[in-house]
């Protein structure tokens, strides 16, 4: 509320901003690096989830060899 208050007391102007090039590539940047690390955390999550659901092959080679 107090926020609220305060900003609404504050008086409107015009911002007088430039962003050149630069900024620019550095947000966008910002955002590609994003957007890589989620996908690639996302990966690597669903790979230790179905992982959870496949059959290891080392354990179903040990159990045929003592089969034999």
């Amino acid at each position: 509320m107090l926020l609220l208050a305060v900003t609404g007391a504050m008086p409107i102007s015009a911002a007088h901003a430039y962003l050149d090039p630069a900024s620019t590539s550095i947000a966008l940047q910002a955002v590609v690096g994003a957007i890589a690390a989620y996908l690639l955390a996302g990966k690597y999550y669903l790979q230790k989830f179905i992982g959870l659901f496949r059959r290891n092959k080392t354990t179903d080679e040990t159990e045929e060899q003592a089969a034999d």
